[in-house]
């Protein structure tokens, strides 16, 4: 059993290391909060905007022992039960950088084992747990403090009270909590504090720490896959219960017209409760229906591509202007050549017969650019105009060969941006081979990721320019 639900772990965790990474998996969370399942990210509701979620959830826990180190602290020692949440909540954004949430949760506790006791909330129980009634309610506020690219930072703060304390789902005190949410690409990391208040008997309650990373990956536009690995710390070390540390792997599935629905479903287990199979069932998981705009990824994919069509429009100038560059240099080329072989002639009339011609100069290096839009590897209409003409001089003059060289701007890590820098200089290839027929042999290849930029990273355009492979024409 035990190996079982290890081998149930390592899977949950491999799972999304074969998928490539996505946006758009946000959505609320277990209490209501933007964010992966129970994580929190960086994101918020635009302004205006509100979000809608019906979960269930399951947790294993183990309940405070009691009696100190004696008998007592011997027959409530590592007993576990199960907290069962059916919640709704609802979201809304005040600004596009501020939101608040409102989670109604009603819950379930149970549990069974003989010759037990020991605390929750401050109730205590003896060998059975079996209680429900609404939880508390949690009001949730979080803002959204910095965003660069695909890096955003928000800090949360929530207070919870009107849970049913008689049936140990609260303390009876209000709690409130504060935390951090730091979002890079794919992960989620949070820390947090809550506090759960002081029931009215004046039994201990630990403070809580809360410490976790997840991942998420799209395996389709409509499919994410997420993982988290959530820790709950509990500081006060004269109140004895197992700190909890909870895997929790599975998808989310968007649906409907605009794609605002999500289905979410995964497994979760408690890794403390791995090493002890025997007296403990540590699986348990999630599901969940939410609604959750994704107006802001439509807002930035519109903007996207407003800025590809300025893109566009000025690639298009460039590209004219680049036209008139070279007619004007295959001009003055021409008339060099021509004041050339008239000096050449003239020198041969003053040697005569024998004076031996130096040879002719080597053909000029030839140099052209395409661009590419970010995160992508296909020609596009402008480079294969370029390419067009690349192809006509490589005809014409069989003894040309060309030098294709890939390159990225900075986004990204170094092994992906010299990957896609490799894969855009075989699409050049491709091209010239396939559209062309020109002899593959004539063309190498190599890709030089983000090194030798031509444009500054900082800035959009110029991010824009180093995105971009150099065809260098030369005789072989």
């Amino acid at each position: 059993m035990r190996s079982a639900l290890i081998c149930v772990a390592l899977i949950l965790v491999l799972v999304p290391g074969v998928v490539l990474a996505g946006d758009g998996v946000h959505a609320p969370t277990s209490t209501g909060e933007t964010g992966l399942f129970t994580l929190f990210t960086g994101q918020t509701l635009p302004q205006g905007d509100w979000s809608f979620a019906l979960q269930y959830n399951n947790w294993d826990r183990t309940v405070i022992r009691d009696g100190g180190a004696g008998l007592g602290s011997q027959f409530s020692s590592n007993w576990d039960y199960d907290i069962h949440r059916l919640s709704a909540s609802v979201g809304y954004g005040l600004t596009d950088k501020f939101e608040i949430s409102l989670l109604v949760p009603f819950e379930s506790l149970d549990g069974t084992d003989n010759n037990r006791f020991g605390r929750i909330n401050g109730r205590n129980f003896v060998n059975k747990i079996d209680t429900d009634g609404l939880g508390n309610l949690r009001l949730g506020a979080k803002w959204r403090l910095w965003e660069e690219g695909a890096k955003r930072f928000a800090v949360n703060a929530f207070v919870e009270a009107g849970g049913d304390d008689d049936a140990a789902l609260a303390t009876g005190d209000t709690a409130f909590g504060a935390g951090l949410a730091y979002e890079i690409s794919n992960w989620a990391l949070n820390l947090g504090y809550r506090d759960p208040g002081t029931p009215d008997n004046g039994l201990a309650v630990s403070e809580e720490l809360l410490v976790g990373v997840g991942y998420a990956a799209s395996i389709h536009e409509n499919f994410d896959w997420i993982t988290e690995l959530a820790a709950t710390v509990y500081l006060d070390s004269d109140v004895r219960q197992d700190d909890a540390y909870d895997l929790t792997s599975g998808g989310r599935l968007w649906f409907g017209e605009s794609q605002d629905w999500a289905f979410d479903f995964a497994l979760r287990t408690n890794l403390q409760h791995l090493s002890d199979t025997d007296e403990f069932c540590p699986i348990g998981g999630l599901v969940g229906l939410s609604f959750f705009p994704r107006l802001a990824r439509e807002k930035a994919l519109a903007a996207a591509k407003a800025e590809e069509e300025r893109l566009a429009a000025e690639a298009a100038r460039q590209a004219e202007e680049e036209r008139q560059r070279r007619e004007d240099e295959e001009r003055r080329r021409k008339e060099e050549e021509e004041r050339l072989r008239r000096e050449e002639e003239e020198r041969r009339r003053r040697e005569a017969a024998e004076a031996v011609p130096p040879p002719p100069p080597p053909p000029p290096v030839i140099e052209e650019v395409c661009l590419f839009a970010s995160n992508s590897t296909r020609v596009d209409n402008r480079c294969k105009a370029t390419l067009d003409e690349v192809a006509l001089r490589m005809k014409e003059d069989a003894a040309r060969a060309a030098l294709v060289i890939g390159y990225t701007d900075s986004t990204g890590s170094d092994r992906s941006n010299q990957r896609t820098s490799e894969r855009r200089a075989e699409a050049v290839k491709s091209y010239l081979v396939t559209r062309h027929a020109i002899d593959p042999s004539r063309i190498t290849t190599e890709g030089r990721g983000e090194s030798e930029a031509v444009g500054d990273n900082s800035t959009r355009g110029g991010r824009s320019e180093n995105r971009r492979a150099r065809i260098i024409l030369r005789v072989q």
